[in-house]
C-alpha cells in the first residue's frame, strides 16, 4: 500500500557568520545561469526520483527554469554558486533567491536547491557551495540564509545542522 501522506518539509535558518565559520568556500566557482538549465533538470531528475520529486521530465525542467523567473523569489546570482572540478567539471550547485515567497519563511535570501552530483558526495561540495553563498550574502549585507529539506533527509539535516541551520518551522510539503 502507497503512502499518499504528504512529504514533511523543515524550514531551517542559519547565520551567514556560522555557515562561513563551520566550511571551506568550494574553490573553483561560476554562478549559476539560465544555460545550465539542461544539465541542473537532469541532475535534480537523477537526484529526487523515487517518489520525492518529478512525476515527469517536464515538471523537472519547468522547476529548474522556475529558479530563474521570479516564481520563488528574485534570482540571486551573487550567491548562487556552482562548484566546478579543477577539470571543469560540474560537482554540484547552491541556487538562491533574494527572498523566498513562501508562508514562515526566514526574512533572508533562501536556497532553493543545493544539489552535489553524485560522483562528488562526500567531497565538502555541499558544504563548501553552501559557504560561498553565504560570504556573497554577506558581502551585500545580508546575515542569514534560508532553506528547506526533507524531514526524511538524515543527511542533509546533519549537513546543514553542522552549518549551525536551526529549524524554524515544519509543515507539509507546499504548506
Amino acid at each position: 500500500m502507497a503512502d499518499d501522506s504528504p512529504r514533511m518539509r523543515i524550514v531551517m535558518t542559519a547565520p551567514v557568520d556560522s555557515i562561513i565559520a563551520a566550511a571551506t568556500p568550494w574553490p573553483h566557482v561560476r554562478p549559476l545561469q539560465p544555460e545550465d538549465i539542461p544539465w541542473l533538470a537532469a541532475a535534480s531528475w537523477e537526484a529526487y526520483q523515487g517518489g520525492r520529486g518529478f512525476e515527469t521530465w517536464d515538471a523537472a525542467v519547468a522547476s529548474t527554469q522556475s529558479i530563474f523567473t521570479g516564481r520563488w523569489g528574485d534570482f540571486m546570482p551573487v550567491a548562487s554558486p556552482v562548484g566546478v572540478t579543477e577539470d571543469g567539471y560540474v560537482a554540484g550547485v547552491v541556487a538562491t533567491v533574494q527572498r523566498i515567497t513562501i508562508d514562515d519563511a526566514p526574512d533572508s535570501p533562501f536556497v532553493l536547491n543545493c544539489l552535489t552530483i553524485p560522483d562528488h558526495r562526500r567531497q565538502g561540495v555541499a558544504s563548501g557551495l553552501l559557504a560561498a553563498a553565504a560570504r556573497a550574502a554577506k558581502a551585500v549585507g545580508e546575515h542569514a540564509l534560508g532553506l528547506t529539506v526533507d524531514e526524511d533527509n538524515a543527511g542533509a539535516r546533519a549537513l546543514y545542522e553542522g552549518l549551525g541551520f536551526v529549524e524554524v518551522s515544519r509543515g507539509p510539503e507546499g504548506s
